[in-house]
């Protein structure tokens, strides 16, 4: 697939302006624990999960689980499959 158009540009853009923005606000809270910046990192992470769904659009769904599932195994986080 071809990455060049106008509308991937745009979706991959504004995902990394999300992802940045998130990631301010956890260093903010990192830095300086005794604030509560929970209201603004949970907006932050809504914004990331909508754009991330729109570029996954782009992107081969089943080839991303297979990855995920190697890589940290089934959905409880064990390659075995266990769950435990």
């Amino acid at each position: 697939m071809m990455h060049n158009n106008e509308d991937w540009k745009h979706d991959a853009k504004k995902l990394a302006e999300e992802l940045i923005e998130l990631a301010g606000e956890l260093i903010k809270q990192t830095n300086k624990p005794w604030q509560d910046r929970h209201s603004k990192i949970q907006d932050e992470l809504a914004d990331v999960t909508w754009r991330l769904d729109r570029m996954l659009e782009w992107y081969d769904k089943k080839a991303i689980v297979k990855r995920m599932a190697h890589k940290w195994g089934d959905k409880w986080g064990n390659k075995d499959g266990s769950g435990s």
